[in-house]
């Protein structure tokens, strides 16, 4: 069963179910939400029972059109009998899974009974076929680039990879009009100078080094603006651009020079969303609406300038957690500092200390009237049952994580704990080292860090930090 969302999550996604949904019987998009794919990772193994079940549908034509380098097979899932083709792929990077999900919201709404007279009112003039997961490789082991080491979607000139041919064959057989690059980015995202989390980002790449717009690209340019524009009443300013630096290797800029008119689309992250429902979702009503304006050519009377418009994504502009107004240093050498925080590549660190007013924490501690003190480390040499109560003693005490033989150490406690840190935190917070420190005050330790959580050591919770 998919994991219940935040209370903020669930509002926001009861008030955004009737974005479309007035020809559908008076259901919302949680009724065909897809269960079972609320997570952070998803691999092959979740779909194909997916697959199997829509290979039922007689409106559907669900074919392999390749294999992965291992073997995995590469499905597409096809529906309509129109001219005007469009080409939809998802976790063409394995670790990026968000579009996925909501391509089966997608094919659950198509398929549902309730939508024969709106879907007879297109399929007649579009043709569309989806391929959910392109590198089932990646999926597997939650990674970027397949089994090959290859990041396929720099593959589209070379094409040495399965997964890459698969793609480029589709669309050379199917001869898109448009085709749905479907991604995820970096959490750290935000829009522009707004102290806002980049939710959904787009892009009508560029099929040259001069960056031109000819009569594809600007198609893709006006159908970005109905479909922003479509839910710019929900997310707002969490919706941002990407640069269109022409990248020759890319499939979409080597689409783009095909004539196809490609159209990018970056889940990202969302404030209280740790799996990204909220763009998953958003996915979802900007393809149903893709496929309205695509069939009525509504998208052709949208002004480029609200493409133009789209502020760009600013990298980095977002850490993991910021604490603010922590006290450093001693006497006349004290200092206020700033101290931001990521989990990247697997490792928690300090990624930055000083005057931090540029950047945005995804979660946010003001530790005004607080101290920084340096994490002791506690020396097993005989077994400790390390429960809540001695755990929270020893962090008073100012201990802050363990070292030596890890099989001493009996873990019955619910809080982190930190084990054998290779880049320990000194004297002073530094960046590069880890995210483990205590935060003090006049009545001793307040809050200890362990690894990028705060836990409140004097009544023993975890601190439930502000969202930006």
């Amino acid at each position: 069963m998919a994991r219940q969302l935040p209370n903020l999550l669930g509002v926001f996604l009861m008030l955004c179910s009737s974005l479309i949904m007035a020809a559908a019987g008076g259901k919302s998009y949680m009724d065909y939400k897809v269960p079972g794919l609320d997570k952070p990772v998803i691999r092959q193994a979740d779909i194909l029972p997916l697959i199997q079940e829509l290979r039922k549908s007689p409106l559907l034509q669900v074919e392999e059109i390749g294999h992965s380098y291992e073997g995995r097979p590469i499905v597409s899932i096809a529906i309509g009998r129109g001219d005007t083709r469009v080409m939809l792929w998802s976790q063409m990077h394995g670790d990026e899974p968000t579009a996925t999900p909501a391509l089966f919201d997608l094919l659950t709404y198509i398929t549902a009974p309730e939508q024969a007279e709106w879907r007879e009112g297109w399929m007649d003039d579009l043709t569309l076929v989806m391929v959910p997961m392109l590198n089932p490789d990646g999926a597997e082991r939650n990674t970027r680039h397949n089994a090959q080491s290859f990041d396929i979607n720099r593959d589209a000139k070379a094409l040495q990879s399965p997964e890459g041919r698969a793609l480029m064959d589709l669309a050379r057989s199917f001869e898109p009009r448009f085709g749905f690059n479907l991604h995820d980015q970096s959490r750290h995202y935000g829009v522009g100078q707004k102290d806002r989390m980049a939710t959904i980002s787009v892009l009508a790449p560029a099929y040259n080094e001069a960056r031109e717009v000819n009569a594809s690209r600007e198609r893709a340019m006006k159908l970005i603006g109905a479909l922003v524009e479509e839910i710019e009443p929900f997310i707002g300013e969490h919706i941002a651009k990407y640069d269109d630096t022409y990248a020759w290797r890319a499939f979409g800029d080597t689409f783009s020079e095909m004539g196809i008119s490609t159209i990018l689309i970056e889940s990202g992250a969302h404030p209280n969303d740790p799996n990204r429902q909220v763009a998953r979702h958003m996915n979802f009503e900007m393809l149903v609406a893709a496929i309205d304006s695509i069939a009525m050519g509504s998208y052709e009377s949208v002004s480029t300038a609200v493409y133009d418009a789209i502020p760009f994504n600013r990298e980095d502009a977002f850490v993991d957690v910021k604490i603010d107004n922590v006290r450093a240093g001693n006497g006349r050498d004290s200092y206020l500092t700033d101290i931001a925080i990521n989990r990247r590549y697997g490792s928690v660190s300090v990624v930055e200390a000083g005057d931090l007013s540029n950047l945005f924490g995804a979660l946010r501690f003001d530790a005004e009237g607080t101290r920084y003190q340096a994490p002791k480390a506690y020396t097993l040499q005989e077994t400790l049952e390390l429960t809540d109560q001695r755990y929270l003693e020893l962090l008073r005490s100012g201990y802050g994580y363990f070292v030596g033989d890890s099989e001493l150490l009996v873990r019955e406690t619910r809080l982190p704990v930190v084990m054998n840190p290779q880049n320990p935190q000194g004297e002073r917070p530094a960046r590069r080292h880890g995210a483990t420190f205590l935060l003090s005050d006049d009545k001793g330790v307040r809050v200890a860090v362990l690894d990028g959580e705060l836990v409140d050591v004097r009544d023993g919770d975890r601190l439930l930090l502000a969202a930006e």
